[in-house]
C-alpha cells in the first residue's frame, strides 16, 4: 500500500470511524484517539499490503475491539476511583485545617499526579514550563490538536477533582502558575 492509498483510505474512513467509536465510548476525544491509534497500527502492520482489499473491514473491526478494550479499562478505572475516593476525601479534609494555600497546592499536585502519564507530561510542559502547544507537539512528535485534546482532558480532570474547592482553587492556580 502506497502512502497515497493510505492517505485516501484515511480521508474516506476517518470521520465515520470516529463516529462509530463515539457511539461506543461516548467520549469524542477518546474516540479520536482510538481511531488515530488504529490507523497508526495499520500503517505499521507488516501485513498491511495483504489487507488492502479488506482494509475498511479491518479498520472497523480494529476500532470495535479497541473501543471494547477502552470500556473494560474504564470499568476497572471507575472501580478503583470509587474505592480510593473516600480515602482521598478523608486525607484532603484533614489537610484543609492548617494552611489553606499550602494544602491546596498539595491537593492540586495530587490531582495532577492522577492524570495519565502523557496527559500529565503535556500539562506540566504547558503550565509549568510555559511551552506552547506547537512546541509540545514537536517535543513529543504529535500533532498540536493532540496536545489540545490532552490539555482539555487535563482541565476536565482537574475541574472534576477540585470542584469542591472553587474558592481556593483560583488563588492556588495564580500562586502555582504565575
Amino acid at each position: 500500500m502506497t502512502k497515497a492509498e493510505y492517505n485516501k483510505l484515511f480521508e474516506e474512513s476517518y470521520s465515520s470511524l470516529c463516529n462509530y467509536a463515539y457511539a461506543i465510548v461516548k467520549d469524542y476525544d477518546e474516540a479520536e484517539d482510538i481511531v488515530q491509534g488504529v490507523f497508526v497500527n495499520f500503517w505499521n502492520n507488516e501485513k498491511r499490503d495483504e489487507l488492502v482489499d479488506k482494509a475498511k473491514q479491518y479498520l472497523v473491526r480494529s476500532v470495535k475491539f479497541k473501543c471494547i478494550d477502552y470500556q473494560r479499562k474504564a470499568v476497572v478505572k471507575r472501580k478503583y476511583e470509587k474505592e480510593t475516593l473516600h480515602t482521598q476525601e478523608a486525607v484532603v479534609q484533614e489537610d484543609i485545617g492548617e494552611d489553606d494555600s499550602t494544602n491546596m497546592k498539595d491537593v492540586l499536585m495530587m490531582a495532577i499526579s492522577e492524570l495519565p502519564e502523557k496527559t500529565r507530561e503535556v500539562f506540566m510542559l504547558s503550565k509549568l514550563d510555559g511551552l506552547s502547544y506547537k512546541e509540545i507537539a514537536e517535543h513529543f512528535d504529535i500533532s498540536p490538536k493532540t496536545v489540545e485534546n490532552q490539555m482539555g482532558r487535563a482541565f476536565r480532570h482537574l475541574r472534576e477533582k477540585l470542584k469542591s474547592y472553587k474558592d481556593l482553587l483560583i488563588l492556588v492556580l495564580f500562586l502555582i502558575f504565575e
